[in-house]
């Protein structure tokens, strides 16, 4: 389901039938800290909800892998607790699938944000996009594909960089 369409069903919920939070707007830090963050609940859940469900089921599918293995016996046969076992050997090991979902999902939640910024009214940088299209603004459409590309490179490579903290065997 796309993060839009999530977006008016969290508005149509929260907003219309249960009146729990703004529908639209942005609130800075300045007019206080409550108004604030209700106004960033909806779009958070809008865009982290997909994304969140996604690094679950790669994060289950990866560990059940793991927890299969000979050496997680193992350590559980030398009398390790179940949390030493876990953490210490099983997700270091189901790590880097994991990290390299979260690598892909930055992709999708920067193309994610231009379109929940204009659902939501929030001014960003997603919405000076959307703006920048319409008015064919070309000199800021052009900025912003490349701020946007070079913050995903460096996330990539931080991402990849982080494979040898989680594997000592990965090398580059």
């Amino acid at each position: 389901m796309p993060s839009f369409v999530l977006a008016y069903i969290a508005i149509l919920c929260f907003s219309v039938w249960l009146d729990w939070l703004p529908v639209q707007g942005y609130a800075s830090l300045s007019e206080g800290f409550a108004p604030f963050i209700e106004h960033l609940v909806l779009p958070s859940i809008a865009l982290g909800l997909i994304y969140g469900a996604l690094i679950a089921r790669i994060t289950r599918a990866a560990m059940l892998e793991v927890l299969s293995q000979d050496y997680i016996r193992t350590a559980q046969a030398k009398g390790l607790t179940e949390g030493k076992v876990l953490v210490g050997h099983a997700l270091r090991n189901a790590a880097i699938p994991i990290v390299t979902v979260i690598g892909v999902g930055i992709a999708l939640l920067i193309g994610g944000v231009i379109v929940t910024e204009t659902v939501f009214a929030i001014p960003g940088i997603g919405r000076l996009t959307i703006d920048a299209i319409l008015r064919r603004d070309y000199p800021i459409i052009q900025g912003v594909t490349l701020i946007l590309s070079a913050v995903y490179v460096v996330i990539n490579l931080l991402v990849d960089m982080s494979y040898t903290f989680f594997d000592p065997r990965v090398r580059f």
